[in-house]
């Protein structure tokens, strides 16, 4: 205990604490002699087993996690690409509706037109022209 008491008058004189926080210190650590060395040891060895306990179920969890990721990766890429292609289709469908309501009354149906079959069919929206 009286390494402890050196430390915080230590700390004290270089300025690392207040005098009040040392009192407080030095007071603290009176009170922490109720403790037997039985009783110490019997406290250390509980955080002990907890330290292990919780290093166990940290390891389950993570394998559980990895089992979980390995089954909701494929899904969450598949589902990514149908958004994707959903969000390009409706762009087209926009870019369309632009174009013709900016240049054309008609559609040009050429190869490079964004109102072709393909982003109808892309969209499953018959009514884009």
């Amino acid at each position: 205990m009286n390494n402890e008491k050196m430390r915080v008058l230590d700390m004290l004189d270089a300025g690392k604490i207040t005098a009040d926080e040392a009192t407080k210190l030095l007071e603290a650590l009176k009170g922490a002699g109720f403790m037997n060395k039985e009783t110490r040891e019997n406290v250390e060895d509980k955080l002990r087993n907890f330290g292990q306990e919780c290093g166990r179920l940290a390891r389950e969890a993570g394998a559980k996690l990895q089992v979980l990721y390995k089954e909701v990766e494929p899904k969450v890429k598949k589902a990514s690409q149908a958004a994707l292609e959903k969000a390009a289709c409706v762009l087209e469908d926009i870019a369309c509706a632009i174009n013709k309501s900016l240049e054309k009354t008609e559609c040009c149906e050429d190869e490079n037109c964004c109102c072709a079959e393909e982003a109808k069919e892309c969209c499953g929206n018959e009514n884009s022209n």
